[in-house]
Parts: structure tokens; C-alpha cells; sequence
């Protein structure tokens, strides 16, 4: 009776040490053999129609003697509904768990988040790489959200993404942060030009995303037509950049920004700006605008000089019976 009291007794305190911000008595403590990364997967996904699914997960690497996990992200409630959170195999793969936290809640009006906690109960150590838990979304509008990992924090409502140790130590670990939509946004300012006007193309990196994209290369093409490269543009401190286009010729022409993220060639959403004809161009249309103004100027001399007429034809006396 007494070795299952202290079995009971130690899977409570090591499930409150995850929920209740043990982690204040070791905020300092590291893996002495190597940081493990914690992300998201993947780290972009491409935009999708309104009310579509899809999963995102989040995964470990290089973890060593992991017996408890903590993980919380933050994302768009505008953008984004969570509708479900499943633990992952990595903790499983070990042994038994007991799971405090698996859910999404609402923060503000604005901001989601999606609060992840378990342990191994058979006293086992988890090691290497592997999924913590997967998050399926449902898309509630258009634009873009980030997936951001919240860092261990001693204070605070949310403790944020950790793991513990054997000992009840924290393990800190690097975050890697997820995107859906894009992280680079693209603007055009006048989206309506003339031919030999210029527009300016004006874009921003967020969040973390700001320290791995330094630079990126802007490519346009004509309405369905091949895509051709403006160049490559670095980004300031603050991830933004700026390029000025001048167009050569009328029609619809299509934007949009190529950069590299976590190795992978990713592309922004794709931005329209149309160019209309010039003076001197598209002389079918001048043609056809001159045409239509002689045929007025005709037809309103001709109403002109018929009441002329009228007018005149009442002054004349009457004729003599």
C-alpha cells in the first residue's frame, strides 16, 4: 500500500510541477547534454479557401531524457479556429502518460491559444525526435497567421513551452516558430497606373521570420503569362523593403515575393496591378472615342439649327384669307 501511495503521490507532484510554474524554482536549468528544438510543421502552410482543415504539428529534435512537456502557441482568432488538439506519439512512444492540458482557449478577441501538458507516468525517459502533439485548424478568412511558441517564462498566466527532466528540472529549448499564409506581405501603391507610370511594390517580414529573411526576390509577369525576376531585395532591421516598377504596357500585371524559409523556396501571395493605355496609346480606342464625338457634335448641331428653324417659322405672319 505504501510503495502505490508513492507512486500516486509522485505522479501528482510531477503533473502540478507542468501545471503549477514549477518551473520558477529552475528556470535556469539547461540539458547539459544539448538544446533540444521545439516546432512547428510545417513552418509555412500555403493559404486555403475559407472553412477548409488542416493540421500543423509540433515536433521535438534532439531531446535527451525528456519525462514531462509543456507546449503553448499562440495564432489569428480572426484567421484561424482551432478545433482540435491530439497529443503526438513522442511522450507515448516511452511509456504511459497522464495528460493536464490539451485544449485551445481564447485569450482576447483577437488571439488564440493552444495549451499542451503530459508526462510519462512509468518513471521512463523519452529521447531523440518526434511529433508532441498535432493541432488541426479550421480557416475562418482570409489573411495569414502566426504560430508563435510561447518561451519558459517564471511569471505570468501562461508558463509557456518546456520540458522537465527526471530530477523535475527544466529543460529549455529552442523555438522555431510556423506561419500560415505568409510571412512576407506585398503591397502596391497605385495599383492603377498609367503606361510609363511607376508603382511602388512594399512589403514587411513578421515576427521571427525577420532574423531568417534578410532578403527576397520580387517576380511579375503579365496576367497568365511566364513570371520574370525585378531582382532581389534585402530587408532593413525591421523586415521591410521597398522596390519602385515602371510599366512599359498596358494590361493586368502580377506580383509576387520568393524567399527562404527553413530551406524551402516559398512564394507570398500573388498581388495585381493594372496599367491602363497612355496618351497615344491603344489608338482603336481613340478612334472609336473620336468617332463617338463627331456623331454627337452632329446630332446636337442638327437639334440646334431644327429649333433655329422653328423659331423662325413662328414669326412669320399669318397668311391672308
Amino acid at each position: 500500500m505504501m510503495g502505490k501511495a508513492k507512486g500516486a503521490l509522485f505522479l501528482t507532484l510531477l503533473v502540478l510541477s507542468l501545471v503549477f510554474f514549477m518551473q520558477s524554482f529552475h528556470a535556469q536549468a539547461q540539458n547539459q547534454t544539448g538544446t533540444p528544438v521545439v516546432s512547428i510543421d510545417p513552418a509555412q502552410t500555403e493559404n486555403l479557401a475559407v472553412n477548409s482543415n488542416f493540421t500543423i504539428y509540433v515536433r521535438v529534435d534532439s531531446a535527451v531524457g525528456i519525462e514531462g512537456a509543456q507546449v503553448q502557441f499562440t495564432y489569428d482568432l480572426t484567421v484561424l479556429n482551432a478545433t482540435q488538439v491530439v497529443e503526438g506519439p513522442f511522450l507515448p512512444s516511452a511509456g504511459p502518460t497522464i495528460v493536464a492540458q490539451q485544449e485551445a482557449e481564447r485569450i482576447t478577441s483577437i488571439v488564440g491559444a493552444v495549451n499542451y501538458s503530459s508526462a510519462i507516468t512509468s518513471g521512463a525517459t523519452a529521447s531523440g525526435s518526434g511529433i508532441l502533439l498535432n493541432v488541426t485548424f479550421t480557416v475562418l478568412s482570409e489573411g495569414s497567421a502566426h504560430f508563435h511558441l510561447i518561451p519558459l517564462s517564471p511569471f505570468g498566466h501562461y508558463p509557456g513551452t518546456y520540458f522537465l527532466d527526471i530530477q523535475f528540472n527544466n529543460i529549455v529549448p529552442s523555438l522555431v516558430d510556423g506561419f500560415y499564409g505568409s510571412p512576407v506581405s506585398l503591397t502596391a501603391y497605385p495599383s492603377l497606373i498609367t503606361v510609363g507610370d511607376s508603382t511602388t511594390l512594399s512589403g514587411s517580414v513578421s515576427g521571427s521570420s525577420i532574423a531568417n529573411i534578410t532578403s527576397v526576390d520580387i517576380m511579375y509577369r503579365p496576367q497568365g503569362g511566364s513570371w520574370a525576376d525585378l531582382g532581389t531585395v534585402s530587408t532593413n532591421g525591421s523586415g521591410y523593403f521597398l522596390r519602385q516598377w515602371t510599366s512599359s504596357e498596358s494590361g493586368v500585371f502580377e506580383f509576387q515575393v520568393a524567399f527562404t524559409l527553413n530551406g524551402k523556396i516559398t512564394n507570398s501571395s500573388v498581388l495585381d496591378v493594372i496599367v491602363q493605355p497612355g496618351f497615344g496609346q491603344g489608338s482603336g480606342i481613340i478612334v472609336l472615342y473620336a468617332g463617338v464625338g463627331v456623331l454627337i457634335f452632329i446630332v446636337a448641331a442638327a437639334m440646334v439649327m431644327r429649333v433655329r428653324r422653328g423659331g423662325k417659322q413662328s414669326e412669320e405672319p399669318p397668311p391672308i384669307p
